[in-house]
């Protein structure tokens, strides 16, 4: 009976945390919320093992099927959401890599370009000398 109430007590306060962190999200970085969602996936797995395992000893309890199908709904919710997350941490990283590289490239450019006009004005001071040795 302790086993039960202490089960249903953690439901309880797996719910209250639940509704905790989701107003806090708001202000979570993208990879903060994948692994809070990662999280929530994760307790929520393991509330449906420990449902179906109740489910084996009593397999017709209306109720016990109506919340293994909630939780389930819940997972595949929460999957969604962390894979739309994790896309756009992928996305977010790739932009920032590829602005690294477009202003390495830039850099790059603007060296060569320096490079060139140093060029130019030694050939053209060289001329200058050769003009005025004649």
């Amino acid at each position: 009976m302790k086993k039960i109430v202490l089960f249903c007590m953690m439901i309880a306060l797996t719910g209250v945390f639940g509704t905790i962190n989701a107003q806090e999200r708001s202000g979570l970085s993208d990879k903060a919320l994948s692994a809070q969602y990662k999280h929530e996936i994760d307790v929520l797995n393991s509330e449906i093992k420990t449902i179906k395992v109740k489910l084996k000893a009593d397999s017709t309890n209306a109720d016990l099927q109506a919340d293994l199908t909630s939780k389930q709904a819940q997972v595949k919710n929460l999957k969604s959401k962390k894979d739309v997350i994790d896309k756009a941490i992928k996305s977010k990283d790739a932009s920032e890599k590829a602005a690294k590289k477009a202003e390495k490239a830039q850099e790059k450019a603007e060296k060569a370009e320096k490079a060139q006009e140093k060029a130019e004005k030694q050939a053209a001071n060289a001329q200058k000398i050769k003009e005025s040795e004649k």
